[in-house]
């Protein structure tokens, strides 16, 4: 028995010392990932597949029919503007891997597209298979079909299961680790996980009844499912497998996962699910981060998966699609296989000889024009976010091509869209690329159909490396499965001991056969002797032969005995050397999990610092806004009171021009009226001297100076207020002469006087004009001159952004402005308007119109006649106390003396006698 357990130790030994050099040898498989074939020389093209949709109405027109098994043709519809120069219709032909017509079978389809992709997956490769088209072209329903008519998708799970059925790996024996791998457990490890998952919550906490709910019409019935048999053949039988499926979908260009719990909250209900990222794993594989992805035992499991996903799919109702797909789904189907250990029971414990195949089958949703389907809102958005992915994938595409044609090293723009994102390592010889192109041939479509016939022609031009054949033969025996069952069948044959342990057969040792008879009849009974000497003899033999035998098993029992004590001293060693490093490994990771807290520590801090910070920033940025406010509204406010202070200071610069202009006439009119007096006591005096009785009257016509200072020499009677200024002789009601009156003469003389001089001017220097001109009125538009000198006030003031204006304004419908008149501003207008602004003699501002016609003179130029003259005056309405209708200091330019003044001058002047002095001193 010894013996044969050191025998058993030493194959064991040898057994791993194989294992231990074929791991060395054939340690070419990476982990999680189907090895694929760098700088690959062979490359296969896209294969582009053509599915036209049977139509509802088969009396309806139609675009497009299939000419034989790979080519279409696309014919415009009738009444359509896309002819040829000779007037002929232009036709378009398509050649593709092979078009399915109206009468295709979902099972044709999936022989022909799928049923290769299910192979390669079995056999360790990738696949991708998409299905593009423009929105009600039944491109979901070549995905997944009817229950009575699959898809694609539910016949590839059936072939699936139908060909691994017999060598399915138990339960949580492959296990995700989260990062697009697989890790490996024992069967004992698998069972625990179980129970712990699958048994024992359904034993403690039994499931309450719910009631049944409704099922989607899209669903189906487990009894109504027609299920495809068909089995990939040449399955490698020493391997376990597992299947896992996942579902996302790209919606809006985020990643979302289908299969994800949603958190519950009591308030808001279930909260909305949150993006996943897109990450790369140690082999540069593109892969959706924390993805639920679920171990599949059945095909039936896996289409609970799928329907469980699709309840939460974006779908949503449009003009043209009942039930339009409103993002990209994407299912998932991971086969994952590892070889069996040496004796054929459980899965080889090593994570390197895990392989892991992929096969992607997208939905992609359906281009669409927003002009169609009259999306609005949400609908509009999505059907952007759609045709922008589209778009990327017919860039990329387009690039790769031109890459690939040329020779040239362009950049592919992968990363502008999600979906090329993630599946742009099939593109770069990651696993097979096939596409289903579908087409609604309704002659309505033809735009949007030829679209996709372009992009389905420029996609089979671009070509794939093809991926490395995966070899699964490691070194082991082949067959070890089927020897394994063989030999539990035959040891079921064996008979039971206690029907607990088969019956083994122990080594033993022997002497010979027993002693024979040792009785002695006699004395001389030598035959008796001879024979048991003999025996002896033979017994000692074989005894001594029993001993060496013993000392050399000894000797080896004691040689392995040694070894297995070196062996144990080194690995002591080993394990203490291991047990070192194990703790310096543990006080590094210790170290650094404290410099992880302290920096996490560190890094809130700053977090909290950087939020109090911005809270300054946007605090001090709205003071700062607040400043500038209130910066721009005192500049404003300043702007406006300069304005005004400068509006003012004309206007008291134009006030005292005027005052001292009349104190100018005053003085004049003072020293003018003296001259006059004395020229009349002159006069007086040749009278006298000449004896000339009667009175000699000076002639007021020769002086040129204005009246002298009034007098009073009569009793003042009633005084009349002028009308104008060179109608003061009107003045007063009494023939009698009076001081204002012949103020007012000699400035009415005056005023006559130089009135001729700038008349005879005038008629010097004025050129000759037509009278009798007369422009055309064919243009029903008379085009003014608006001449408005720099300085004058605008008739709109402006407060505080608003403007306010006078109610008589000048309406000129086509005008032309100017500030400073020249000759050329003459040339093409009819009418001028000069405007002229004075104050007044209360102080208010009064603006003149002074308008005229422009006239063509003889010599070639122009002349302006004026015509009319428009006063516009504004003033405040002051108090409600009504005007006197007596004359008021305001109405006369000279000095005003009032009744008392008056009265005094006459009494002096007739009741009282003067002396010379006086006299003359008054008279002065």
């Amino acid at each position: 028995m010894a013996t044969f357990r050191s025998q058993r130790t030493q194959k064991d030994r040898e057994i791993k010392k194989i294992i231990d050099q074929i791991r060395r040898e054939y340690n070419v498989y990476r982990r999680g990932k189907t090895p694929k074939k760098k700088n690959a020389t062979q490359t296969d093209p896209v294969e582009v597949y053509c599915r036209i949709r049977p139509l509802d109405n088969p009396d309806d027109p139609t675009c497009i029919k299939a000419l034989d098994n790979a080519v279409v043709q696309l014919l415009p519809p009738q009444n359509t503007e896309r002819v040829t120069r000779n007037g002929q219709v232009k036709e378009y032909q398509y050649t593709f891997q092979y078009v399915f017509d109206e009468y295709a079978s979902q099972k044709k389809i999936f022989d022909y597209v799928a049923m290769p992709l299910v192979d390669d997956l079995i056999h360790g490769k990738n696949g991708l298979l998409f299905s593009y088209g423009i929105t009600s072209s039944g491109k979901t329903y070549t995905m997944t079909g009817m229950p009575q008519d699959q898809g694609i998708l539910p016949r590839c799970l059936d072939v699936l299961f139908n060909s691994i059925e017999e060598v399915q790996a138990k339960k949580y024996v492959f296990k995700p680790d989260r990062m697009n791998g697989y890790e490996v457990q024992s069967e004992v490890d698998a069972m625990m996980e179980r129970q712990k998952k699958d048994i024992l919550p359904g034993m403690t906490t039994p499931k309450t009844p719910m009631t049944p709910r409704h099922r989607d019409g899209f669903e189906m019935e487990d009894h109504g499912r027609v299920e495809d048999g068909d089995r990939v053949e040449n399955v490698d039988e020493d391997n376990n497998y597992a299947v896992f499926v996942s579902y996302t979908e790209i919606y809006n260009n985020y990643v979302y996962d289908l299969l994800e719990e949603l958190p519950w909250d009591p308030i808001v209900g279930y909260k909305p699910p949150q993006s996943k990222l897109l990450r790369t794993d140690s082999q540069d594989t593109m892969y959706v981060m924390n993805c639920v992805e679920v171990e599949c035992k059945s095909t039936q499991e896996a289409l609970n998966i799928l329907y469980r996903g699709q309840k939460r799919r974006k779908v949503a109702h449009t003009a043209l699609n009942a039930e339009s797909s409103r993002s990209h789904s994407i299912f998932n189907i991971r086969l994952v296989q590892a070889p069996l250990d040496p004796r054929g029971e459980e899965v080889l414990q090593d994570a390197d000889k895990v392989c892991v195949s992929q096969l992607s089958l997208v939905d992609l949703a359906g281009s669409e024009r927003c002009q169609r389907t009259g999306n609005m809102g949400d609908r509009l958005k999505e059907a952007g976010n759609i045709n922008q992915s589209l778009m990327v994938l017919k860039t990329c595409m387009k690039l790769l091509r031109e890459n690939q044609k040329n020779c040239e090293n362009k950049m592919v723009p992968y990363r502008d869209s999600k979906l090329t994102h993630l599946f742009k390592n099939y593109f770069d010889g990651d696993g097979k690329v096939r596409m289903i192109v579908c087409v609604n041939p309704r002659a309505e479509e033809y735009d949007e159909t030829i679209h996709v016939m372009k992009f389905a022609e420029l996609t089979q031009e671009v070509m794939v490396a093809r991926s490395q054949q995966v070899k699964f033969d490691i070194g082991l025996t082949p067959g070890r499965r089927r020897l394994n069952q063989q030999y539990k069948e035959a040891l079921a044959d064996i008979p039971l001991i206690d029907e607990e342990m088969p019956m083994v057969q122990p080594i033993t040792y022997s002497l010979g056969p027993s002693f024979p008879s040792l009785e002695i009849l006699h004395a001389r009974d030598d035959y008796t002797l001879n024979q048991l000497q003999n025996f002896l003899e033979d017994r000692y033999k074989r005894r001594e032969s029993l001993l060496v035998d013993y000392t050399r098993k000894q000797e080896q029992f004691r040689v392995q005995l040694v070894a297995f004590e070196k062996e144990y001293s080194a690995a002591k060693i080993k394990n203490a050397e291991l047990q070192t490093v194990l703790e310096k490994k543990e006080s590094y990771i210790q170290k650094l999990e404290a410099r992880l807290r302290s920096s996490d520590k560190k890094n809130e801090e700053m977090t909290k610092t950087l939020k109090m910070s911005e809270r300054d920033r946007r605090e001090l940025d709205a003071k700062l806004q607040d400043k500038n406010v209130k910066i721009r509204q005192e500049r404003t406010e300043k702007e406006r009171l300069k304005n005004d202070f400068r509006t003012r200071l004309e206007m008291n610069n134009q006030h005292w021009e005027k005052n001292l202009e009349k104190e100018k006439h005053k003085i004049e009119s003072e020293f003018g009226g003296q001259i006059w007096e004395k020229q009349k006591k002159l006069n007086l005096l040749k009278s006298i001297v000449n004896d000339k009785d009667a009175a000699y009257e000076v002639s007021r016509g020769g002086f040129r100076t204005p009246a002298p200072k009034p007098r009073t020499y009569t009793t003042p009677g009633k005084i009349m207020t002028a009308k104008s200024e060179t109608d003061i002789s009107s003045v007063g009601t009494n023939s009698t002469p009076r001081t204002r009156t012949a103020t007012g003469t000699v400035s009415s003389a005056r005023a006559a006087y130089q009135q001729r001089i700038a008349s005879s001017q005038a008629s010097r220097n004025t050129p000759v004009y037509n009278p009798r001109h007369r422009r055309s009125r064919s243009s029903n538009a008379e085009i003014w001159l608006d001449h408005k000198p720099t300085g004058n006030v605008e008739l709109a003031v402006g407060k505080d952004g608003f403007f306010e204006y006078t109610v008589l304004q000048p309406k000129m419908k086509k005008k032309k402005s100017v500030t400073k008149l020249e000759v050329k501003d003459t040339k093409d207008v009819s009418k001028y308007c000069l405007t002229h602004q004075q104050m007044d003699s209360g102080g208010e501002l009064e603006t003149n119109l002074v308008k005229g016609d422009v006239m063509p003179t003889a010599a070639g130029g122009t002349a302006v006649v004026f015509t009319d003259v428009e006063s516009l005056k504004q003033k405040s309405p002051g108090t409600r106390k009504r005007r006197s209708s007596c004359p008021q200091p305001t109405d006369y330019e000279g000095d005003w003396t009032d009744t008392e003044d008056r009265c005094r001058v006459a009494i002096e002047g007739h009741g009282r006698k003067r002396s010379r002095g006086t006299e003359r001193e008054s008279r002065v």
